[in-house]
């Protein structure tokens, strides 16, 4: 039997810039037929089965019960406590521990970061599900199933179907470190509050290692400056200002239907491990895949750099380019 892990994040898609833009949450029914489509292409494959955590808000149970039938579905370690990061990052270790030859995520850019921070041995394939989703696969998530299906069966090189993703490395003045996939963001407030960035005034620096013009979030402020994508050796470290500096603004897609103007007053590419250093005089915040994340006191520094050393991401497009073969 080929084992497969599910990830789909209960709180992934209902965050507070889908409120102020014109998206409509990701609702709970929405993410079931998410996962009805990837384990029909799962079921194409004969001898696999997907495990999932008993998660406390029942997307497990509903798997085992309403989706049974398409192949078979294990679940392990009922949740007692409502999910959030850092438990979305605890079920990738349980899954792979478990068995899975590979972690399908179902989530947008944070959960995947989640997944990331997690050190997984086993590639993973993030499934678009969330307000950002610029690290994740968005075609179709059927074909999606079928491809992580056929990798864990085939055992394929994950470098010949996929690639090792980029890390933005964040460092403290405490020597702790934070990890985050696609941006981090230097935000002017020195709280977390409900997490979400999207006001261009609430951001002095970005520093990319995705900067992608067609898809919302952070990264597409970079996009227009210099395109800068997954199988690119290099980062994208902008600076901002604000209306009062004379620039034309770069319009940027903040989120589905927001649409807000930044003005960038630098711009640079930055090699793969090479440092970029933060502070700001006032203390303010670092927020990772578009979420505040870390409080920064007055003058604390911190360290940012880029390197090749995150998760395998599986592409299903170049799994199913090759002969069909289990």
């Amino acid at each position: 039997m080929t084992t497969i892990g599910l990830i789909i994040n209960p709180m992934a898609g209902r965050d507070i810039r889908r409120l102020v833009a014109a998206a409509s949450l990701q609702s709970a029914p929405e993410k079931m037929l998410t996962a009805r489509r990837l384990l029909s292409g799962m079921a194409a494959v004969p001898d696999t089965e997907v495990v999932m955590v008993n998660d406390y808000e029942g997307f497990g149970r509903y798997a085992l019960h309403e989706l049974g039938e398409l192949l078979p579905v294990r679940l392990v370690a009922a949740e007692k406590e409502p999910s959030n990061g850092a438990s979305t990052t605890d079920w990738a270790r349980r899954l792979q521990d478990e068995g899975a030859r590979v972690v399908v995520s179902v989530g947008g850019d944070g959960t995947q970061r989640n997944v990331a921070q997690a050190g997984l041995r086993i590639p993973m394939l993030p499934i678009a599900g969330g307000t950002n989703n610029v690290a994740c696969w968005t075609g179709d998530q059927t074909a999606a199933g079928f491809a992580a299906a056929l990798y864990a069966v085939r055992g394929d090189d994950p470098l010949l179907v996929g690639r090792q993703a980029k890390l933005i490395h964040v460092q403290l003045d405490n020597g702790h470190e934070e990890l985050a996939l696609i941006d981090a963001a230097l935000v002017r407030q020195t709280y977390t509050g409900a997490l979400a960035v999207w006001r261009p005034e609430d951001v002095e620096q970005l520093f990319l290692s995705m900067a992608d013009p067609v898809r919302p979030g952070l990264s597409n402020v970079g996009g227009f400056f210099q395109p800068t994508y997954a199988d690119d050796d290099v980062a994208l470290h902008l600076t901002l200002g604000d209306e009062t500096m004379g620039q034309r603004p770069v319009l940027a897609v903040m989120a589905p239907g927001l649409v807000v103007p930044f003005y960038v007053k630098a711009s640079a590419t930055v090699d793969l491990n090479s440092p970029v250093v933060w502070s700001r005089p006032q203390g303010g915040s670092v927020a990772l895949d578009g979420e505040r994340t870390v409080v920064l006191r007055p003058d604390e520094p911190v360290s940012l750099r880029v390197e090749r050393d995150g998760p395998f991401v599986l592409d299903p497009q170049k799994i199913l380019a090759a002969p069909t073969q289990f």
